[in-house]
């Protein structure tokens, strides 16, 4: 890790590896008997202030900040924190749509976390945007490990209800 100083603020740059290797231990904690919060918390903690990865760029470097904040929101979802889970998506979103839309849409719907509606519509949508522009093979390769993933398939099979649930919410809320 290096802090250097831009303009009026610290950036903070890691090494591609270093993140890597952080997401995948927190990825493992989530699946362990214990409470996950605590250790995903220790594990993605030095993570958080991320500005920049070497060796990446564009939506590659802003998916992979957002997959830092999306497993902390995993953590508390698998806790049964739905309003701290729905924060940490929130804030997963602000840097990019990733793979954490679905499921944030979903406990945002199923728990009818009225807050929440305006931005799980807008990350729910612009990741279908990003989904579909995607190349044909990536989208089978997916499909193909929802089949072996029941809950992550669940979710899935729930992004319509979802959708449609928060667009007749977010319009009847602007009227």
């Amino acid at each position: 890790m290096e802090k250097f100083l831009n303009a009026d603020n610290y950036n903070v740059r890691y090494r591609r590896k270093q993140i890597a290797k952080a997401l995948v231990t927190a990825r493992r904690a989530l699946k362990g008997p214990e409470t996950p919060v605590a250790k995903v918390a220790a594990v993605l903690n030095p993570y958080m202030d991320c500005t920049e990865i070497e060796g990446l760029t564009g939506p590659s470097h802003e998916d992979t900040r957002s997959e830092i904040f999306a497993l902390m929101a995993d953590a508390y979802r698998c806790e049964g924190n739905v309003e701290l889970a729905a924060k940490w998506y929130r804030r997963a979103s602000q840097l990019s749509p990733g793979g954490h839309a679905l499921v944030y849409a979903h406990i945002v719907c199923k728990h009818q976390l009225a807050e929440f509606y305006d931005d799980a519509l807008k990350t729910l949508q612009e990741h279908q945007r990003h989904w579909r522009a995607k190349p044909i093979i990536t989208r089978i390769l997916r499909w193909l490990r929802l089949w072996f993933d029941r809950p992550q398939r669940e979710i899935a099979h729930s992004e319509k209800q979802d959708l449609a649930f928060l667009l007749q919410r977010v319009v009847s809320k602007a009227a």
